[in-house]
């Protein structure tokens, strides 16, 4: 059965208008870094990136809070990983394990993909995504 392990990457960045509205808006200091919720996920033997934003689906549209955008334009801005798409997965508590949700929408991307799995972060969501993505310990540093 294959592993899926996660790695936090550390120092990645979201746009500049992003970060600016981070700080305006929740009292954070310019120079101070934020740590977004990016990985680098290995399953069965193929590298992937990807990302944990707030957010919903609405009218079939995905709506990300601010934190949640500034974590899918970290991911898009990594320097490493397929450059030309980011692939959007509503993630949701149900019958079917998180991590099978994971490992499902894993299975249908391309090798290096970047993938932005969305939903309640800070509500159903809270306490099950690290488990779902067994995020092990150490980091990836790419603050430069």
């Amino acid at each position: 059965m294959p592993i899926l392990r996660s790695k936090l990457i550390q120092g990645t960045k979201p746009e500049a208008e992003t970060l600016m509205k981070i700080q305006e808006q929740m009292g954070v200091p310019p120079g101070v870094s934020i740590n977004l919720m990016v990985f680098e996920v290995e399953y069965d033997r193929k590298q992937y990136y990807c990302c944990w934003s707030g957010g919903a689906l609405k009218d079939g549209q995905p709506y990300l809070t601010l934190i949640g955008q500034a974590a899918m334009e970290a991911l898009n801005n990594l320097p490493m990983g397929n450059q030309d798409t980011i692939i959007l997965q509503e993630l949701a508590l149900g019958p079917t394990p998180l991590r099978d949700k994971v490992k499902a929408t894993l299975k249908r991307a391309p090798l290096n993909a970047k993938i932005c799995f969305f939903g309640d972060m800070q509500g159903e969501l809270d306490g099950h995504m690290h488990h779902a993505f067994n995020v092990g310990q150490g980091t990836i540093n790419i603050a430069h």
